[in-house]
């Protein structure tokens, strides 16, 4: 009996066996990415199993698996797929970008990659693919609505200028401490100097809110830090090659005003008895007495010329920019080299950017457990730069292109310019085609790194980097031209060069030491060292009497007698400051669920006195992964929850002068005798500005991926605030520095993303994302005053930073046409008085709130995505009305707004009658908050497997953009957004159309 189930059971087994190996093959494939490139080092396992295989460099792979099984393929950063082995023996799996997963690594220049569920701190993190192709010449630009928090205001149209951005408001009085720190793959880099850099390189941009992100950059993170980190290859990579090109066009957008025409503005000034109109220096015109008004034919026959100056200042300027590079890796060695040639083209004559940049990231392994590399940008750019920026004054073009006459041809009968004392366009227009602004910057940002384990769970890294700039500005006036004529000494025009260098070399050292205890106890210590120095030399000269044969060179100059007035200016300046530092950090995970951070850092300035040199700075900041917690695992709509906080502090000793323990002096001349004179006193007890930062925010993830975001509320306190005191002017000295009150910022971020479309077959997804920031700005204190003027705005406390400080307006008097007034207790008058000044409903030319939203959409190989920025309860002077709605500035053109000015009792508007003076008063300050369509893009990336009968092709990918394509503002001037409180004619912002290709083969 026992013989024949022994025999049965064998059979049974061999036959489950046989079976077992019959259904059991081998599988082969090809795994691509969504642009049909071959994916080396994706995971492909079989369901359930602990081991699998890798696809090679050509992205295939080879595994054993039956029927009815499923294989699973992942990689990081993409979505992972999962297929069931049927009868066929391929399976090809084309993979894509998982964004949400993406945005889980935040990097920290010091600190590398950490994963934001076991972050403490506040990181907004913005991918390449956000970055990539803008049409923008300065990056900074790129990131305006793309994160919470994070305020950038362009200053300027000019292709390459740098924006105002803050992160989190305004943390001092102090504007040189405003500015955040960035950091280019782990080089501190100067500011402003955005231009010479090729965005197209960055991998991504980390931005650091909070105390527990930005205390261990110490004296330099009070106003916050963005990192970037540049594109790497990839170990095992098989090299891959792009060719990026785009082309398009700028253009002048519609203004919110209308300008008189000819026969209008005779008219007008022939009423308020301003102008040509009126008479003046007619008899040039007619023949007839100066003073007597023209007449109706008169009028008429003048107004046959109606000259519209913004024609002819305004251009369609033409952007193209032209990159290759290529990225990979072997087994030991990874690359990222690229070189673009970017030219912008300003909507007006002589505006334009060129830009030449080279970037080259190579990293070696010498063995399993140590790495040597470096990152290194080579740039070189010339910006023309237009004469519109500091001011209202009629040599800015965009000034004259308005209040120009239209009367005024462009040129005389004779060919030459129309210039002289009368004119304004004419002088205008020569100045922009004629003489010259030019700059060029040569910049180098480098980094060497050499990082080993020293043996177990101990490593070191060796950081030795440079922030090189060379500027060179040249300027110049010909005699030949108008303003050349006018030059102050000597009338024959004037050639001025400017060069300066600015080195700045950062060194730092780390030692790491991380362990795991027990599978649970994840434990990670680094102390640093860091020594920072940095090297500024200027020298200017300005030389008069130019010879137009050799304009533009030195040699033009003509050399400065006693006699001739032509004696020359020089000048020049040699700084050299530093910083040392030192500094710990810490961070411990408990099984994946609680992590606990800290860091410390000691900083020494050379801008202090030996007894105030030192700072400390410290976080502190807890992270709770929520999810992993047993009463939330089994809520299946909430994929990821962490719950963060963080407090710390950070410094700030930016935009103070240099070794402030000492008197300067500097040199002057008394009678023509020079001489040697004090130019400040000795301040030993100048301390640190301190900022100290709270932050309690949530990160979630709901319906597997589907919805998305954060929010965060914080409350910064920056104390012992840098400010400048004046000295009694009988010390003959300015101002110095103290340290003096306290202000507060206090507010809510959030981000949120919808996907409310997916199908990963098609890769069909349409998804909705929004970020918001409101921001909450207080002086809480001044010291040993309550408030002080500064500029058109008044620091109280109290009220925020930026709060407008003019009379107030109440309108025009009907029955009289005269402006009415608020006195100072708010009661209205006729009297116009400067003592009357008030910050009554005038606002802050800070915005209160900020942020974007938009779309994205993708559909097998099209693409389509918007973006909206917005800025919110934020004012500013609209400085260009007081000269455009102004009789007595009616020999200038004047806004078609005056035609509607008080003339008769019962008048009913807002404009003034002409006997009564126009003052500056809050009817000046207009609401400027807007909303901009900042961007849209529409593409089409044809796939591998499409261009298989191009076999050296990858892919390639068309794609259309707009930006700045329009604005939605009750703001009257050019553009309610700018850098300053103030607008003053500055360059527009343009709207640019442009059209793309990307090929990578």
């Amino acid at each position: 009996m026992r013989s024949k189930f022994t025999w049965f059971l064998t059979l049974t087994m061999a036959f489950v066996m046989f079976s077992a190996y019959a259904q059991e093959k081998i599988i082969t494939g090809v795994v691509t990415d969504s642009q049909g490139l071959p994916i080396p080092g994706v995971n492909v396992v079989v369901q359930g199993e602990a081991q699998g295989v890798q696809t090679d460099f050509d992205g295939k792979y080879s595994i054993s698996a039956s029927a009815g099984e499923k294989l699973v393929f992942s990689f990081v950063g993409m979505i992972s797929q999962t297929a069931t082995v049927g009868t066929s023996n391929t399976i090809s799996i084309q993979m894509r970008d998982d964004v949400k997963m993406l945005e889980e690594v935040v990097v920290n220049s010091y600190i590398g990659a950490q994963e934001r569920t076991k972050v403490t701190g506040s990181v907004a993190t913005v991918s390449s693919a956000t970055i990539e192709n803008s049409a923008f010449g300065s990056f900074d630009q790129t990131l305006q609505g793309q994160a919470p928090g994070i305020t950038i205001m362009s200053g300027s149209g000019q292709p390459g200028t740098a924006s105002k951005i803050r992160i989190r408001g305004t943390a001092s009085i102090n504007e040189g401490a405003n500015s955040p720190l960035f950091i280019l793959d782990g080089v501190p880099i100067s500011p402003n100097d955005y231009q010479s850099l090729n965005q197209n390189d960055f991998a991504s941009v980390s931005v650091l809110k909070d105390a527990s992100a930005t205390s261990i950059y110490g004296s330099r993170a009070s106003a916050g830090v963005i990192v970037i980190t540049t594109k790497r290859g990839a170990y095992n990579q098989k090299t891959e090659f792009t060719y990026r090109s785009q082309v398009g066009i700028s253009k002048v957008g519609d203004p919110q005003f209308d300008m008189m025409n000819s026969s209008q503005l005779l008219r007008f000034q022939r009423l308020v008895n301003n102008g040509i109109g009126a008479g003046a220096a007619n008899g040039e015109l007619f023949g007839t007495p100066n003073g007597v008004p023209l007449t109706d034919a008169q009028i008429a026959e003048l107004a046959q010329v109606n000259t519209n100056w913004k024609d002819v200042f305004f251009r369609t300027g033409v952007t193209q920019t032209h990159e290759f590079n290529m990225r990979g890796g072997s087994e030991k060695t990874r690359f990222f080299n690229s070189i673009n040639y970017f030219e912008q083209e300003g909507i007006a004559e002589r505006s334009d950017l060129q830009r030449f940049s080279f970037r080259s990231n190579l990293e070696n392994k010498p063995s399993e457990t140590s790495s040597i590399g470096y990152n290194i940008s080579m740039n070189f750019s010339k910006q023309n730069v237009i004469d519109s920026e500091g001011g209202i004054f009629l040599q800015n073009p965009y000034a004259a292109a308005y209040l120009g006459s239209p009367y005024d041809p462009v040129y005389r009968e004779d060919g030459s310019y129309n210039t002289g004392q009368r004119f304004v366009a004419g002088n205008a227009y020569e100045n922009l085609i004629r003489n010259k602004n030019e700059n060029f910057q040569v910049k180098v940002v480098g980094n060497l790194f050499a990082e080993a384990e020293l043996f177990k769970n101990v490593s070191a890294r060796v950081d030795f980097s440079v922030d090189y700039t060379n500027d060179n500005g040249v300027r110049g006036s010909r005699p030949s031209t108008y303003f050349g004529s006018t030059e102050e000494r000597g009338q024959q025009g004037f050639y001025r060069q400017a060069n300066q260098y600015e080195a700045r070399f950062n060194t730092t050292t780390r030692v790491s030491y991380r362990n795991v205890f027990a599978e649970k106890h994840d434990v990670e210590v680094s102390v640093f060292t860091e020594y920072f120095k940095q090297h500024f030399k200027s020298g200017t000269f300005l030389g008069y009497g130019i010879n137009e044969k050799l304009f533009g060179y030195p040699a033009s100059i003509t050399a400065g007698t006693a006699d001739n007035n032509f004696i020359p200016q020089v000048g020049g300046s040699d700084l050299e400051r530093g910083l040392f530092s030192y500094f710990a950090t810490g961070r411990y995970v408990y099984d994946g669920k609680y992590t606990l951070d800290a860091s410390i850092r000691r900083d020494a300035s050379s801008r202090f006195s030996n007894a105030n040199q030192w700072g400390t700075f410290w976080s502190v900041g807890a992270n709770w992964n929520m999810k992993m917690e047993s009463f939330l695992s089994s809520v299946d709509f909430i994929t990821n929850l962490n719950l963060r906080a963080s407090y710390g502090t950070t410094g700030n000793q930016a935009g103070i002068g240099d070794f402030q323990e000492f008197a300067t002096w500097g040199s002057t001349s008394y009678g023509g005798v020079p001489g040697i004179v004090q130019t400040s006193v000795p301040n030993p007890q100048l301390q640190w500005e301190e900022g100290q930062k709270f932050n309690v925010g949530v990160d979630f993830d709901l319906y597997d991926h589907r919805v998305f975001g954060s929010v965060d509320f914080y409350n910064n306190i920056t104390n012992k605030l840098l400010i400048d005191q004046r000295l009694p002017l009988e010390s003959g000295l300015g101002v110095i520095d103290q340290n003096a009150g306290e202000m507060s910022n206090r507010g809510i971020d959030l981000s949120i993303e919808a996907v409310v479309l997916r199908n990963r077959e098609n890769n069909l997804s349409l998804s909705f994302y929004a970020n918001y920031n409101y921001n909450r700005n207080r002086i809480e204190d001044l010291g040993q005053v309550s408030e002080f003027i500064q500029g058109t705005a008044i620091v109280r406390e109290g009220l925020p930073y930026g709060s407008h400080y003019a009379v107030g307006w109440a309108g025009v008097n009907p029955a009289n046409g005269q402006p009415l007034y608020y006195d100072a207790n708010g009661n209205v008058t006729t009297v116009y008085n400067e003592e009357d000044n008030s910050v009554a409903r005038w606002g802050t030319s800070e915005p209160v709130y900020s942020g974007g939203f938009g779309h994205r959409f993708t559909y097998k190989g099209f693409d389509f995505s918007t973006l909206f920025t917005f800025f919110g309860k934020y004012d500013r002077y609209n400085n260009q009305t007081f000269f455009s709605e102004n009789p007595n500035f009616a020999q200038y053109n004047q806004s078609t707004k005056m035609l509607t000015m008080w003339q008769n009792p019962g008048d009913i508007t807002e404009v003034q009658s002409y006997q009564y003076n126009r003052e500056f008063s809050s009817k000046d300050i207009e609401d400027a908050s807007f909303i901009r369509f900042k961007n849209i893009q529409l593409g089409y990336t044809f796939s591998k497997k499409q261009l298989e009968n191009l076999d050296f092709l990858s892919s390639v990918r068309f794609y259309l953009q707009g930006q700045n394509l329009a604005t939605w503002t009750k703001f009257t001037g050019f553009d309610p957004e700018d850098s300053n409180n103030i607008a003053t004619y500055e360059y527009p912002t343009p709207k640019i159309y442009t059209f793309g290709v990307d090929v990578k083969f």
